[in-house]
């Protein structure tokens, strides 16, 4: 009986997704391992796959005709532990193995390749004659693995003499070829090693010798609450410095890409050469090599976001997650999953160590950690011993009563005068892009909408367009009202297009870069615009939230939150903890060097628990409000979620297959489940799909865990409607 491969299928189509046995033929035994990347003949076409085990033919209980393995990728194999954490993703989040398989294979892109040579077992010298081919058997032998440019270097012989004796030697089956991706064995930037770096405070070496004896002993997560400016990037890299002394590896993950560049720089400086950095922003090509790179072991260290959690390293040591309250952090798409939960999974499979590290920690974390279920370490103190920057906050409505009808408030005014004099730096954060947030006729009440989603259109200037921020849907601003035809046509609300205006209009002189995700979009723009800021060619940065956390600009004095209100209405149990760690972070940008820093938070409601603790820097009178509310609605730490999100094109479809799934989770899931629902969604209507939620509640996870696997396995659901399943969801919208 032949030996069989259980391949996990990329089918398109959820109902027929899984695993399904292969016949290996003959000219593929010696290369197809469990791992593999193979192309297999599935539904009258080929797909990709991934072996995930082999097993006898008699024990795979088939009744049909097998077909055979089509092709194999030669250039790698996933090893075992990425297969054991896609297994152990796929139970969690009740998916298809294979959907966790393709977020950890690298992109399938040509690149150039190169032979090496290696002895066979059988190979025997005497029987050689050519004095060429000895010389070059030689080599290979004392190598190893070799390439035949190498050899004609070692030898000092022409490439077509050594081609000739590697024929040779081939024939007679004393030597065998192997292809690898022709890569250079060295980061895409190297930098000289530099001595200057700051030693650590008394706080920090404390906080590193702690980490450092977690990892020896209890190796729990750690959970590191350091106020901005606190240093907290220097514990992490003397603890990778730690791990790297041992023979391991560390993987550092960020929550943007924009946090990317200054963290990779600083990586750079202490460990060059040795650092792969692995984001979206990469060509496939470039991406590619990175994560080659750190397959083949060439790189220590592993910096990127979310998708980093899945890079292939081996032997790894330590994970840092960076911000860790980040949402994004959570892929927000199928297949859903929460990189801060990966990184569990991961650590537990391979036994590494990890440490969580936020100003602002989430606060399911925080309650980890005064539970006792992540060791707590705290650094209250700035490295440069300045203070945290004082806040002020300006109640917009005074100023509205006062005749001031701009966003920005005198107060910020006056700061910023000041500030731009004395040749300081300024950052203005609104957290939202575009110009005017909708357009809207005072005569008739008029406002343009997205006629594929239930949603105003955001203004832009730049191209004088309203445009969709879901599902790209743009249109030229009308200069009368399509409804009534009155020219009364106005622009509302605020976004950092607005804020770079008005900012210009009052100081025509002053350098302004705007960083959002329109002004970015391009390849480079980013790092190059926060090197201008760095550099000082720019004094003001206005932004979203992109530059809300983790930069280092110590000539900013100033910081003014143009709307500290934007998330906070929002319709999720989320919106005041978001808040309070926005306004906390956007805050640490101010004062971070010699220059004494301030904040001007303007805001309608300034009553506010989030907004108040967030001014004066009260984490724990939030942190305990925030439990006791969390504890009161059923809302986690205390309870864990699963959101059920029903979509098509015909309303009644969606209520009605939501009503249905209902009634079977009710008749099948534990009774401490609770279902809430079926309602529309927040977002009723996004891109011509009508939506609604099913949110389930249960004090236990494995609970929803099997409420999952029974959605996963559910017969005769309408086609036309779309059914997807969130477990821990950060988004209820």
């Amino acid at each position: 009986m032949n030996e069989l491969a259980e391949v996990a299928v990329d089918a398109k189509h959820p109902a027929i997704k899984g695993e399904y046995y292969y016949i290996v033929p003959e000219h593929l035994k010696e290369k197809v391992q469990v791992g593999s990347r193979v192309r297999v003949p599935f539904n009258n076409k080929i797909v990709d796959g991934v072996v995930v085990r082999f097993l006898k033919q008699e024990d795979a209980n088939c009744n049909f005709a097998l077909k055979e393995i089509s092709a194999v990728d030669e250039r790698f194999v996933l090893p075992q532990f990425m297969l054991d954490l896609a297994g152990r993703l796929a139970s969690y989040y009740a998916a298809s193995i294979i959907d966790f398989l393709k977020l950890m294979l690298p992109p399938d892109v040509s690149l150039p390749k190169e032979s090496l040579y290696s002895v066979t077992e059988a190979a025997k010298i005497e029987s050689l004659r050519s004095k060429i081919q000895k010389e070059v058997f030689h080599v290979i032998r004392d190598a190893g693995s070799i390439t035949s440019e190498d050899i004609s270097k070692i030898l000092g012989l022409s490439r077509t003499k050594v081609s000739g004796a590697l024929s040779a030697l081939m024939k007679k089956g004393f030597i065998k070829r192997e292809f690898r991706v022709k890569i250079e064995n060295r980061s895409y930037r190297e930098d000289k090693p530099k001595s200057n770096f700051p030693g650590l405070t008394i706080e920090q070496a404390k906080v590193l010798n702690e980490i450092i004896r977690n990892m020896e002993e209890e190796n729990k997560p750690v959970l590191l609450f350091g106020i901005t400016g606190s240093g907290k990037t220097e514990v992490y890299i003397k603890a990778i410095e730690k791990v790297l002394s041992k023979g391991k590896k560390a993987l550092v993950l960020v929550p943007e890409i924009s946090l990317t560049p200054q963290m990779t720089e600083r990586f750079h400086e202490r460990f060059p050469g040795k650092v792969a950095v692995l984001h979206s922003r990469l060509s496939d090509g470039e991406r590619f090599k990175e994560w080659y790179r750190v397959y083949k072991g060439d790189a220590d260290i592993t910096i990127g976001a979310r998708s980093a959690v899945f890079a292939p390293i081996r032997d790894l040591g330590l994970i840092i997650v960076d911000e860790e309250h980040e949402s994004s952090y959570k892929q927000m798409e199928f297949p859903f999953y929460d990189a801060r939960q990966v990184v569990r999974f991961r650590a537990e499979i391979q036994g590494a160590a990890v440490v969580y590290g936020s100003a602002t920690p989430s606060v399911e974390s925080f309650y980890k950690a005064i539970k006792g279920e992540f060791a707590f370490l705290k650094l209250t103190r700035r490295v440069t011993g300045k203070p945290l920057p004082p806040v002020e906050i300006v109640d917009m409505r005074e100023e509205l009563k006062s005749g001031n009808k701009h966003i920005f408030s005198r107060k910020l005014c006056s700061e910023m005068d000041l500030a731009l004099s004395r040749g300081e730096q300024v950052i203005l954060f609104i957290n939202r892009r575009g110009h005017s947030t909708f357009v809207l006729c005072r005569d008739c009440g008029y406002v343009l909408r997205c006629p594929h989603c239930d949603i105003s259109l955001t203004y832009h200037i730049s191209d004088k367009k309203g445009k969709c921020h879901y599902c790209g849907f743009q249109v030229k601003a009308p200069d009368t009202c399509p409804n009534c035809d009155s020219r009364n046509i106005r622009y509302f609300g605020a976004g950092t297009e607005k804020v770079e205006q008005e900012f210009k209009n009052r100081y025509p002189d002053v350098k302004v870069i705007r960083v959002d995700a329109d002004s970015t979009s391009r390849k480079g723009t980013l790092e190059k615009m926060l090197w201008e800021f760095k550099s000082g060619k720019a004094q003001v940065m206005v932004g979203t939230q992109s530059i809300a956390k983790g930069l280092d600009f110590p000539r900013v004095s100033l910081v003014g939150i143009i709307a500290a209100d934007v998330t906070l209405n929002l319709p999720d149990f989320r919106a005041g903890e978001r808040t309070f760690q926005l306004i906390s972070q956007v805050a640490g940008r101010a004062g971070r060097g010699n220059i004494p820093g301030k904040v001007i938070v303007q805001t309608y409601c300034p009553e506010s628990l989030a907004i108040k603790a967030a001014c004066a820097y009260k984490f724990k009178d939030f942190y305990k409000e925030e439990l006791i509310n969390r504890k009161k609605f059923e809302y986690p730490p205390f309870y864990f979620l699963m959101n059920l999100t029903f979509t098509g094109t015909n309303l009644t479809q969606v209520e009605s297959a939501a009503l249905k799934v209902k009634k079977i989770l009710e008749e099948k899931v534990s009774p401490q489940v609770k279902l809430l629902g079926p309602i529309p969604a927040p977002r009723f209507k996004v891109k011509d799909n009508f939506r609604y939620n099913i949110l389930l509640k249960s004090r236990k996870q494995e609970s929803l865990i099997k409420a999952g696997e029974i959605l996963k396995n559910m017969k005769g659901f309408d086609r036309k409607v779309h059914l997807s399943w969130d477990m821990d969801p950060q988004d209820l919208m």
